[in-house]
């Protein structure tokens, strides 16, 4: 996954490696909690490998580590961060409970030179016809 930030005199992008999107999906309830309940003091520190977010004082700030390579996040950015990461959740549940409809339709289709039904159980949220 990569993160941007506009800086002066250009941009900086860091890349979280996939092993450690899992770290900071888990991170992200946490902050959300914190955010919503308005503490105002707290350090919130996740670390995993060589990513690490660091969350300071009052939550007016936060910083995406990978190795020493950082970007930092403004409260806002925050915010939109574990509202996008909430979505790309759902659309990952979505996506992973067809998979099992998906795999046998095409296991069942592949020998066929025509459009094969699905079965009536499969998932709806599939476009078969395009697969």
């Amino acid at each position: 996954m990569e993160f941007g930030a506009i800086q002066k005199g250009g941009s900086k992008s860091l890349i979280l490696p996939d092993e450690q999107f899992g770290a900071l999906s888990e991170c992200l309830p946490t902050i959300r909690e914190t955010m919503c309940v308005g503490r105002e003091r707290v350090i919130i520190k996740c670390e995993s490998g060589n990513f690490s977010l660091h969350i300071s004082k009052r939550l007016v700030s936060a910083r995406i580590f990978v190795g020493t390579e950082y970007i930092s996040l403004t409260q806002p950015d925050m915010h939109f961060l574990v509202r996008v990461f909430l979505n790309i959740q759902q659309q990952l549940r979505d996506s992973f409970i067809p998979l099992p409809d998906v795999l046998s339709y095409v296991t069942s289709s592949l020998a066929s030179t025509l459009y094969v039904e699905p079965q009536p159980n499969s998932s709806t949220k599939i476009d078969y016809l395009h697969l």
